[in-house]
């Protein structure tokens, strides 16, 4: 009795380290933040760098670009599991071809001796041969002009018919989606439901937001009007960038160089408690349930 005992209680053991060691990984893989860098300069070519490591060696990204192209490798405790080297890819099998004249010959006699005037018949005379051969009076006779005009406009017709009743229906479904989308879009539920993604969203934009940014860009379209225009569009993002880039406009000539860097970290579990609040929120499924009923959708 000793001895079951002690072996439930090592398999108690075992379960309980097993249990633990996942919940361990669990955590890291939630808690633990996958750290990058990224650098891109560009001046008359452009080189790029990229890295993203989770538990330091543990896990490694690296991508490289630059005149020679793209170079990545995907690290795993040290080991490389996955690069940017290419594999020769084997080369195709050849075909065997017959000699074309001994296919066509072959060919030619089998086609040949399914024919029924390659066969011999003892029982009918030569003269009566041709009566085999015969089957005229299975084909369908030739239609003339006037016969085909009349089944092209038939079908036409009976293609016009069924266009314009596809058409309608097409109508009438639009029309009552609209008005489904219309309502869908003005229901207290479906006003919720974007708040609540609007918020969730926000977040995750501002964890995703690097810790380090860096860069100066010298820009210039073809034209000054043009420059100042697109200049315009980028200060609608100058309270992300502000203190961090120097932005400097050439009114002169097309132009685009200059550098950026950046480094952050990104947590698992940040990410998926907003995804799993806009989920799991009750205004979310039944707004994503009643679009899925005016699409069409299961």
């Amino acid at each position: 009795m000793h001895i079951v005992w002690l072996i439930l209680k090592i398999l108690l053991i075992v379960i309980l380290s097993l249990v633990g060691l996942v919940v361990l990984l669990a955590l890291l893989v939630l808690f633990a933040p996958v750290r990058y860098r990224a650098y891109v300069n560009k001046n008359d070519d452009i080189f790029a760098k990229f890295s993203a490591r989770w538990l330091g060696f543990v896990l490694c990204f690296k991508a490289l670009y630059d005149s020679d192209g793209l170079r990545y490798r995907l690290r795993l405790f040290g080991g490389t599991i996955m690069g940017s080297e290419k594999n020769a890819r084997p080369e195709p099998e050849e075909e065997v071809y017959s000699e074309p004249g001994e296919y066509s010959r072959a060919e030619t006699e089998e086609e040949a001796s399914d024919s029924p005037g390659y066969k011999d018949y003892p029982s009918v005379e030569p003269e009566d041969r041709q009566f085999l051969l015969e089957d005229s009076e299975f084909e369908e006779p030739v239609p003339g002009p006037l016969i085909r005009l009349g089944r092209r406009i038939d079908s036409m017709a009976k293609t016009v018919v069924s266009k314009f009743k596809d058409l309608s229906e097409k109508f009438a479904s639009l029309k009552k989606k609209k008005d489904g989308y219309t309502k869908l879009v003005h229901n207290v539920r479906t006003k919720e439901a974007m708040r609540v993604f609007k918020v969730e969203l926000i977040k995750v934009l501002k964890h995703l937001k690097p810790t380090k940014l860096k860069g100066q860009i010298i820009y210039g379209a073809d034209d000054p009007a043009t420059t100042g225009e697109r200049l315009g569009y980028m200060s609608l993002l100058f309270p992300l960038y502000y203190d961090n880039i120097d932005i400097t406009p050439d009114f002169s000539e097309a132009r685009l160089e200059g550098d950026l860097f950046m480094k952050g970290r990104i947590r698992l579990v940040t990410i998926g408690w907003s995804t799993l609040k806009v989920i799991w929120n009750k205004n979310v499924k039944i707004t994503i349930a009643r679009f899925k009923k005016i699409s069409g959708g299961n």
